[in-house]
């Protein structure tokens, strides 16, 4: 707790929106920054125990909510949850905080945003932390909904989150018992989530040690406040995602890159992701990808699963490239 004792938080203007970061470790401007990119259904709260083993080894922790969530601007409109609006945010807000150049970790959502920061904006980027979402490269010849509807039908929670007004039947649950399920049950995770089911389920629900009741009430409390529309909206955007990122068909994520995966992640379980990350593929399209690590016996919200093995990975990798603050120039309108 000592760790989150030292989080700061205020809110930012960026890029026409109000923006909440938490914010650990030394603000001096020497200080090596890290970019944290947090996924659904979560909010920077997820990134509590990485900020604090980072900050006390030197480095400025900086974790948004992201557009749509917790306490930053929800605008109403799908259209307004593009990759191009997520990542425009977040260099915003790096120019905002004066930080030409940073290392960025990523999960779920934040993982896919994080990529298309590096593919959109490298100069940005020391290094890349990504876990549990491997790259997806554009496939010219189908849309992913599409996609996803032929795979996995019509009831699959992508499929679904397309219709209108389905985030309201999130209201149905007592928040604490939502959250305590989707994180704790391997088999809902964001990567399978199944409202109806969820919403059946009865039995009772017991902590693992990684998670605590102050945890769940943390985040029920915010949810309950915001709804879930925000993070609805990113998935009523992928269609238009793949019409908008048709001219970088085939471009390759030229970052230097670390990816890791639990392997009881249903993400690490979809058709092909494991012969894609594991034979060349993930490769090919992240040509400086350096390390895969998978972790034995992790689920999907792995960074608070395993907290002390993440941290370690994260920093353990970005050490290597110093403490340097790079030189970039800042333009300034």
């Amino acid at each position: 707790m000592a760790a989150e004792a030292a989080v700061r938080h205020r809110q930012v203007e960026v890029n026409g929106i109000s923006m909440h970061v938490a914010e650990a470790g030394p603000e001096a401007a020497s200080a090596p920054a890290v970019l944290f990119v947090h996924g659904f259904p979560e909010l920077w709260y997820s990134w509590r125990h990485q900020m604090g083993y980072l900050a006390a080894r030197g480095y400025r922790c900086v974790a948004p909510d992201l557009r749509g969530y917790g306490g930053t601007s929800a605008p109403p409109e799908p259209p307004s949850y593009t990759v191009f609006h997520i990542v425009g945010d977040l260099v915003a807000l790096l120019d905002a905080l004066r930080l030409p150049q940073v290392f960025v970790v990523g999960h779920d959502w934040g993982a896919i945003v994080s990529w298309n920061l590096c593919l959109l904006r490298p100069d940005r980027v020391r290094a890349l932390v990504n876990l549990s979402v491997a790259f997806m490269p554009r496939r010219p010849g189908v849309k992913p909904v599409e996609y996803f509807r032929s795979a996995y039908g019509d009831d699959y929670y992508i499929c679904r989150f397309q219709e209108p007004g389905v985030e309201a039947e999130f209201t149905a649950f007592d928040l604490k018992n939502f959250f305590k399920l989707a994180l704790t049950v391997q088999t809902t995770g964001s990567s399978t989530m199944n409202l109806q089911k969820m919403q059946a389920y009865n039995k009772e629900i017991k902590l693992p040690s990684w998670l605590s009741e102050e945890d769940v009430s943390y985040l029920a409390n915010v949810y309950a406040k915001t709804g879930f529309a925000g993070g609805v909206n990113y998935y009523r955007c992928l269609d238009l995602n793949w019409e908008l990122l048709a001219p970088w068909t085939g471009a390759k994520v030229q970052v230097p890159t670390k990816f890791i995966i639990g392997d009881g992640d249903l993400a690490y379980h979809h058709p092909g992701v494991k012969s894609y990350i594991h034979r060349g593929g993930l490769k090919r399209d992240v040509p400086m990808l350096e390390e895969v690590v998978v972790i034995k016996g992790a689920g999907h919200f792995i960074q608070q699963e395993r907290a002390q093995e993440i941290s370690e990975h994260v920093y353990d990798y970005i050490k290597k490239f110093g403490t340097g603050v790079s030189t970039l120039q800042i333009s300034k309108l």
